[in-house]
Parts: structure tokens; sequence; C-alpha cells
């Protein structure tokens, strides 16, 4: 697989989070540009988040997702805890990373999770996302007309890290577009 610089369009996008709804508080943004045809991957963003500054912006904790994150592996869960940022650098950060990325769709695990909950909170910060609403995209979605099983594909990295799954995702995307291209199921 090629490695490229700069893929523009595509950006596959996971977050890390203390909840399962929007207005969720956010551990982490990871995201990385891919071309979905050619199996390139491109530039990526990571960064970890600050608690109280997402509490101070009016994001909350789960209780259920706190005991959640206490059963997850300890490499997971210390990922999270280096280089912390507030929210608001990171949110901006991340669209002037998407914008210089050249990127238009946003692709994200599941329709419902991570791209409502980080609009949520480019709300709660006053920010504007870098993407249009119709420029949203499911990867389980993809992964269904595809007939592509997403479980049949390797993983590398560690599991609840947003960079880590934002690639895999990505990854996926690719694996689905030429199991559809080529006529064959996984």
């Amino acid at each position: 697989m090629a490695v490229k610089e700069n893929i523009p369009q595509n950006c596959s996008l996971d977050l890390e989070t203390w909840g399962i709804a929007p207005g969720c508080a956010i551990r982490s943004i990871g995201a990385v540009m891919f071309d979905p045809i050619s199996g390139e991957i491109g530039n990526d963003f990571y960064f970890n988040i600050d608690d109280d500054s997402c509490i101070k912006a009016g994001l909350v904790k789960d209780e259920y997702t706190v005991k959640w994150w206490n059963k997850q592996s300890v490499a997971a869960r210390d990922s999270l805890l280096v280089n912390q940022l507030p929210i608001e650098e990171v949110l901006l950060g991340f669209v002037r990373w998407f914008r210089k990325s050249k990127g238009i769709f946003v692709w994200s695990q599941g329709a419902n999770f991570d791209e409502p909950i980080i609009q949520a909170a480019f709300r709660a910060c006053d920010i504007e996302a870098p993407w249009r609403f119709w420029d949203v995209r499911d990867t389980r979605t993809a992964y269904e007309v595809a007939r592509f099983n997403q479980f049949g594909v390797r993983r590398t990295g560690i599991y609840h890290n947003a960079l880590d799954d934002a690639r895999h995702q990505a990854r996926c995307v690719q694996l689905a577009y030429a199991n559809l291209y080529n006529g064959r199921r996984a």
C-alpha cells in the first residue's frame, strides 16, 4: 500500500469519547486521508483532548462509558493521557488539517456516532465543520453494499486508539471498494 503526503477528498474519522451520543466529551480525534480506489493512504491527524476543556464547553461524560473505559486495555487508556490539548485547539487544528489536505468527504464507522458527535463539539465550541452535510459517508453502508466482511481484515495497532481505528477503517473501505469493483465477495 502506497503512502502519500496529500491524498485529497476522503477522510476516515474516528473519535474516542466519554459517551455514545452527540454532546458527549471527546477524548481524542484521529483521522487519515485516503483514496478508496487506488489504495493510497495520505497524511494523518491525531490529538488527545483535555477533559476539563470539554466540560467547560458543555460536553458531558456518560457514567456507563466511563465504566466501559475502565475495562479497556491499558495501552488504549494510557495512549489517551499524553499530550492532551483543549478541545477548541484540537478542533481548529482539525479544520486546518482537513482543508490543507483538500478534504471533501468524511467517513466514519456508522452514521450515528463519530460524525454527529464531532458536529456537536463543533457547535459547542462555535466552530464550523469543514465539510457539508451531504459529504458525510458511512463505512458500514459501504461494507453492506459491497458485501464485504470487515471482520476478516487483519487489524494492526491499538484497539480504541483513534488514529489506529481511522487507518483501519480507511483500509476496510478500500477493500470494500475493491470487492465491489472486482465483483468478488469477501
